[in-house]
């Protein structure tokens, strides 16, 4: 699933392309992808994006925001396997449309901007009065589902406010409505880094451990941007490049081969519902209270 370094990089790619550019026609192959409090007037809103020009591309946790003139706005949420991507019509029949394009933003000059998605668990929230700059108000009066802050914006103070609960950790760092970014992967990478098991209750977390977490969510946030992301199956850049961090991955998907740390094999095991990926001599579990 497309996490925060993915979507920042999918913004990073479009934003010179697209911003200044006038919609010409809006296609939408698969109506159902269509939510927010126009779902059953799509059509209609999406004509009104005609002509309108892309002010802005953004993101906001794992959500990509195209704004226009007018203050209308596309909020996309990728599910599993969303992904954008811009074609080079240049290349001529190997360029086609590809097979799972649910929407097509065509541009006056020629540029198109399709959303492509598989397993078509991606939504597409047409919203009216959005401000680029604050815009979590309008989502959620919307029905989008509430965000705490971003990862990387966070300091200790801010970042030990949610971790007061017996939850188990990991739990917690991908619980967007209380740190908006992380998901499985950089959740999993996170909690080697700083030597910490996932089933901890993050109120157990010292003072010192909390701030070493956050230093390396931050830092395994920042590296994989850097590299494109991280792709296993489906995520590719618009430009249709996969991501290099997963050359970089030090525990995800290692299961049974030595830790770069120690060299015990890699473990996988469930956590908070989620396959999760430890080092057990690095991240010591938490003892079991006695009967």
């Amino acid at each position: 699933m497309p996490e925060l370094p993915e979507v920042e990089n999918m913004a990073l790619g479009l934003r010179p392309v697209l911003v200044g550019k006038r919609v010409a026609s809006v296609w939408v192959g698969t109506p159902r992808v269509i939510r927010g409090p126009y779902r059953r007037h799509w059509r209609a809103f999406l004509a009104e994006l005609t002509g309108r020009r892309i002010q802005s591309v953004s993101r906001r946790a794992k959500r990509l925001i195209l704004a226009t003139e007018g203050s209308l706005a596309l909020v996309f949420q990728l599910g599993m396997t969303g992904k954008f991507l811009l074609p080079n019509r240049e290349e001529g029949p190997a360029a086609a449309t590809p097979k799972h394009t649910r929407l097509i933003l065509s541009f006056r000059d020629g540029t198109e901007l399709l959303f492509v998605d598989p397993r078509r668990f991606g939504r597409v929230w047409c919203l009216r009065d959005l401000d680029p700059k604050a815009p979590d108000a309008t989502m959620e009066a919307a029905g989008l589902t509430p965000l705490g802050p971003e990862a990387l914006d966070l300091n200790p103070k801010t970042f030990a406010a949610p971790l007061q609960t017996n939850r188990p950790i990991k739990s917690l760092l991908l619980d967007q409505g209380r740190i908006a970014g992380l998901g499985n992967i950089y959740a999993d990478e996170s909690l080697w880094a700083a030597c910490i098991h996932p089933a901890r209750a993050g109120s157990s977390l010292t003072i010192a451990e909390a701030a070493t977490l956050l230093r390396e969510i931050q830092k395994v946030l920042r590296r994989a941007i850097r590299a494109g992301g991280t792709t296993f199956s489906d995520f590719r850049s618009v430009y249709g490049d996969m991501g290099r961090f997963r050359d970089r991955l030090k525990v995800y998907g290692r299961q049974g081969e030595p830790c770069r740390r120690c060299g015990t094999p890699i473990q996988y095991l469930r956590a908070s519902g989620r396959g999760t990926h430890i080092c057990p001599r690095c991240q010591v579990a938490p003892r079991r209270r006695q009967a």
